[in-house]
Order: C-alpha cells, then sequence, then structure tokens
C-alpha cells in the first residue's frame, strides 16, 4: 500500500524491534528543525500486508523528504518496511533520504561511523571499564584545573563561541545559534544540554548532549586547540558519561565520524562500538557536497568574524 503523508503531524515512532533506539527516535525533533531551517513537518503512514500501521516523522520542503535532517539518524526500521516506504514514496515522485544502521536501497552514503558505548550500573564500574591510558587523561585533565559546567540557556554563548571557532579551523561553517536555542527551549522526551569545560572561568571546551529513552548522544562537541594539552576533550566526555550513568542511561554515543579519521581513533579510545551509518537514498546521488574538498580549504581561508556571520546561512542548507 502507498504512504499516506499526514501534514503537520510529526507521526508516532515506530516501535524499533531490535534495532537501536536514539535521538532519531524522539518525535519532537521534525518539529524544531522545521521551525529552525523552515522545512515543514510530515508524518509518514505506512500499513503492511497484515493490516499494521506504522508512522514515522520526516520533514519535507518541496518534494525532499529527509528523515532526518542535521541528525545522524533518522527513526529506526528495519531495512524491510524501510525500503518498502523509500519505494513508496519514490513511486509518488519524492526524493527521499532515511538515515539508518542498515541497508535500505541501492544508493547508499556510507563514510561515517557512530561510536557507541555501553553504560554500566555506577559510575564506579563505568570508570574501571576504561583503558587505563584514557582514566589517567581524565585525572590528568581536573589537575590541570579544568572544571566542567552543564546548563542551558546561559551557557550557550560559551558554548557557540567554541563551536563556531572550532568549525571555521575545520573548513564547515557553523549551524545557526537559534538551532541550538530552540533545541534547549523546544526539546522534550528527554533532556538537551549544554556542557562547558573552563580553565580559569575561561571556556576551552563545549558539547551539546541530547538524550531519548537513556541514548545519550554528544551531537556537537568541540574545544581549544591550544589547550588540547591540558586534555579537555577527556574531562569534558567522561563528565557527561558520568551523567548519563547517573541517570541510568543505557548508551553513549560519542556522535559520528569519518571512518579511519584521528576523531574516529580518539573515540575507538573509550572501549565503544563502532556501527556504521547507512544513508539511504530512493533515487542515485550526484556528486555530494562532502566530494568537494576545496570548499573546505577556501573557507578556512575566511576570516573567522566573516565565517561566524555568514556561516549560519549557508550551514542550513548542508543537512
Amino acid at each position: 500500500m502507498p504512504v499516506k503523508i499526514l501534514l503537520g503531524k510529526p507521526g508516532k515512532p515506530a516501535l524499533p524491534g531490535k534495532e537501536r533506539i536514539t535521538i532519531g527516535d524522539n518525535p519532537c525533533l521534525p518539529q524544531i528543525i522545521a521551525d529552525t531551517f523552515k522545512w515543514e513537518v510530515i508524518g509518514l503512514e505506512f500499513t503492511d500486508e497484515r493490516g499494521i500501521v506504522t508512522e514515522f516523522g520526516a520533514c519535507r520542503k518541496g518534494n525532499k523528504i529527509v528523515m532526518l535532517p542535521h541528525f545522524s539518524y533518522g527513526p529506526a526500521a528495519d531495512h524491510g518496511l524501510a525500503s518498502e516506504i523509500l519505494k513508496s514514496l519514490k513511486n509518488q515522485g519524492y526524493f527521499c533520504e532515511w538515515r539508518l544502521f542498515t541497508k535500505a536501497s541501492d544508493f547508499l552514503f556510507t563514510d561515517k561511523i557512530t561510536t557507541i558505548l555501553p553504560l554500566e550500573a555506577d559510575t564506579q564500574h563505568q570508570f574501571l571499564k576504561l583503558d587505563a591510558n584514557v582514566k589517567r587523561k581524565i585525572k590528568k585533565c581536573t589537575s590541570n584545573g579544568i572544571y566542567v559546567k552543564s546548563g542551558k540557556l546561559e551557557l550557550l554563548t560559551d558554548f557557540y563561541e567554541i563551536y563556531s571557532l572550532n568549525m571555521h579551523h575545520l573548513g564547515s561553517p557553523a549551524l545557526p545559534r537559534r538551532w541550538f536555542a530552540n533545541l534547549l527551549k523546544e526539546y522534550s522526551n528527554g533532556e538537551a544540554l549544554v556542557w562547558c569545560a573552563y580553565l580559569n572561568n575561561k571556556p576551552v571546551g563545549a558539547a551539546f548532549l541530547l538524550s531519548y529513552r537513556g541514548f545519550y548522544e554528544a551531537c556537537w562537541f568541540s574545544t581549544l586547540r591550544e589547550y588540547n594539552s591540558l586534555y579537555t576533550s577527556y574531562g569534558l566526555y567522561w563528565t557527561m558519561i558520568h551523567y548519563a550513568v547517573e541517570n541510568k542511561g543505557i548508551h553513549f554515543s560519542f556522535g559520528r565520524s569519518t571512518q579511519e579519521s584521528g576523531v574516529h581513533k580518539y573515540k575507538q579510545q573509550w572501549g565503544g562500538t563502532d556501527i556504521p551509518l547507512a544513508w539511504n537514498y530512493s533515487h542515485p546521488q550526484g556528486r555530494n557536497i562532502r566530494s568537494f574538498t576545496f570548499l573546505t580549504r577556501l573557507w578556512k581561508l575566511l576570516p573567522y568574524p566573516i565565517a561566524k556571520f555568514a556561516g549560519p546561512f549557508v550551514a542550513g542548507r548542508f543537512y
């Protein structure tokens, strides 16, 4: 049966079954994305041959449907169900992208990977399971005078300054400040928190943490490079993991990275499991913006104040 489009309704997240639950299953996200980036919120209703109805939240812009823009994954579904929905939407004239852990189409982007750490019942056991070198660096971070605070809008300025500067160093435009403000104000069914690391009251690292049904993810993470020798990232990550364990979390995700990159190898130190991401498309893809590496080099050449001002106008178009 064809998929029904439910206008203005994000749908109910289907029970993932054996699929991993992530923040992508949180039904509040399509509306926050729409409020920030001018997408339209829709629900996708699918009835299988047994008459079982499932609904998924999605974002639409023109004839393009994405689950979900600006996140590593959309709502979870097994590959058979996702494949049927993609085919149905394609037959209705839509170009679709569904970000999953499994292949559901012949047209895929598979260069990214996420590293997910299973959480223990208490912080003591969690710390004991860490690699000895990681534990040493966490302790060294504290002895170096780094301390970490969590909060919401009151920490957004510190977070955004570090985040936007780091994105400039990486050669990518920064998402707009209003995106993070909207998440802090509108996110539901879990927590949205800013975490900032400080040295002598100066912010030197920052992260943005979202949770949903026991799944915690540091979706955006940045540190000032000149302070990396103080092991800022280790203290910042451990503080968030500690918080997730104390709040009965099940998994902690370090977010996505390019396979075999330096960032990916850093995340592997923590003892998590690497899970490849499968971004499924309804149609063959031409050259992706990600393949134009010269754009990264050009963005780095822009003076930071210009990049910080222009970035939000650009970043929303590339999700």
